[in-house]
């Protein structure tokens, strides 16, 4: 790196610090509290400062419409849920099959900075969980017609994933390889490094092995498309809706599956002219999501008189606290619940996925920034040694403002998604028992359709938000 390019990406770097002053999730830090805790109204009344402070910045304006979805539809605010979840799928849209998810030109930026200057366009689970999302707020409505429009984006985006994801992970590694080179850092001899390895080893050696769902489908997400083919009642969307839930019971354990192919024997019996018995389905999100923290770790830089310096690595963490399970009664049965999506894993799978080319990225961000501002320092020393501490500052500032690891991830998703289904009871009353002993109910519930009740419980002993959707047979 040269003289003059040094003393550019370091003026570069002061430049940026404003811009990395607070990170996603210290500005939804008193959203999500208030949120887990089951204070939904108060979580909604703290997101239109957030959401206007950040209309100059569009950086990062996916994330917080996601966010603002989750939170209105627990707080009852329907219509302000469908804008935000509408406003992000809009806005993830363009990046369906053609355009790509990172530009060249801000991945070279962030070299310099860091990762979170980069555009965030959705990982390919926030794409599918926002339109399912949607679906869900349409079903609430009543509105299967655009729940099925929802529902099959969201569909479009699982093909879409399992088409090209593959494709943008290597790319991402591939500009991480050139960037290593363009800016003469070994980040291979890096990799080597015993401290190196054992430090990355002891953060990630956990989650390595998580494995998502196959080809990037979210079982919860074509459960309710299964569901939305068989409340249409027409005979090609029954026959859609058996295959659909035969895939999800493909997806799930032997010990979970028993209600999904329930539901497909059913549905395929249906498609052949058989009445379809009332049912109710019940559907619990329990718990938080993963969330991301930062650690650091010394690397080595090759350099004479800067031998290491520390970088920022993302590592995913896991919340505890979610209710462990519910139990439906109704009509004197009791049904307990099964696992739908672990969402952990669908979470986990995509950071591992993504894993090498962050670390690599990282590396070389790190190294080049350590080596840009050692640079500048010693060229400007050697021509006016009385000014070497203003570089010396503005290296200071630069690599605190800039050696942060990007932490952004959709805060508000579940833990799991838990399911039941029955027999729609004679009283038509039903009650959910849930794992931490609150219990809801008496539900009111269709005695000839279909009843979804859908819970959220983000963590034992908060206010669960119960939307109960009754669907007559017409």
């Amino acid at each position: 790196m040269g003289t003059l390019t040094a003393i550019r990406a370091v003026a570069l770097g002061v430049a940026a610090a404003a811009l990395a002053a607070c990170s996603h999730q210290d500005r939804m830090k008193s959203i999500v509290t208030a949120y887990e805790g089951g204070n939904y109204a108060i979580a909604a009344a703290e997101l239109p400062p957030l959401l206007a402070d950040r209309r100059d910045s569009e950086k990062d304006r996916t994330l917080y419409e996601l966010e603002a979805g989750a939170v209105y539809a627990a707080a009852g605010e329907t219509a302000q849920s469908i804008a935000a979840f509408a406003a992000a799928d809009d806005r993830m849209w363009e990046y369906l099959d053609d355009a790509p998810d990172v530009r060249i030109s801000e991945q070279a930026a962030a070299v310099l900075t860091n990762q979170t200057i980069i555009t965030y366009t959705g990982r390919p689970y926030d794409r599918i969980m926002c339109t399912t999302y949607q679906a869900r707020n349409h079903l609430a409505e009543g509105n299967l017609d655009a729940a099925g429009v929802s529902l099959r984006r969201a569909y479009e985006w699982q093909r879409d994933a399992a088409e090209k994801f593959s494709k943008e992970i290597e790319a991402l590694q591939q500009r991480a390889v050139q960037a290593s080179s363009r800016e003469n850092y070994d980040a291979n001899a890096a990799l080597k490094d015993t401290g190196v390895r054992g430090g990355l080893d002891s953060a990630y050696g956990p989650l390595r092995d998580m494995r998502g769902y196959a080809d990037f489908a979210i079982p919860y997400s074509t459960y309710l498309q299964a569901l939305q083919f068989q409340l249409t009642g027409r005979p090609e969307a029954l026959a859609e809706a058996t295959v659909a839930f035969r895939r999800v019971a493909g997806m799930l354990s032997e010990s979970d599956r028993a209600y999904a192919e329930e539901d497909a024997r059913l549905a395929e019996a249906a498609s052949n002219g058989a009445a379809l018995p009332a049912t109710v389905y019940v559907i619990v999100e329990t718990g938080m999501g993963p969330w991301l923290e930062e650690f650091r770790l010394d690397i080595p830089l090759f350099t004479r008189g800067l031998p290491y310096v520390g970088a920022a690595f993302p590592v995913l963490r896991f919340k505890e606290g979610a209710v462990s399970g519910f139990t439906a009664r109704a009509g004197g049965g009791a049904y307990p619940s099964s696992l739908l999506t672990d969402m952990d894993r669908v979470v986990g799978d995509d950071f591992n996925r993504r894993l090498p080319a962050i670390i690599t990225m990282t590396i070389v961000s790190s190294a080049t920034k350590a080596i840009a501002t050692y640079l500048a320092q010693r060229a400007v020393a050697e021509q006016n040694p009385d000014a070497a501490w203003i570089v010396a500052i503005a290296g200071a500032v630069y690599q605190v403002a800039t050696n942060s690891a990007d932490l952004r991830i959709w805060l508000t998703l579940p833990k799991q998604v838990l399911y039941a289904r029955f027999p729609a009871p004679a009283d038509g009353a039903v009650e959910i028992e849930l794992g931490d002993g609150q219990r809801i109910g008496p539900i009111s519930a269709e005695s000839n359709g279909a009843t979804i009740v859908h819970v959220r419980t983000p963590r034992m002993g908060a206010l669960p938000v119960v939307r109960t959707m009754r669907f007559p047979v017409k």
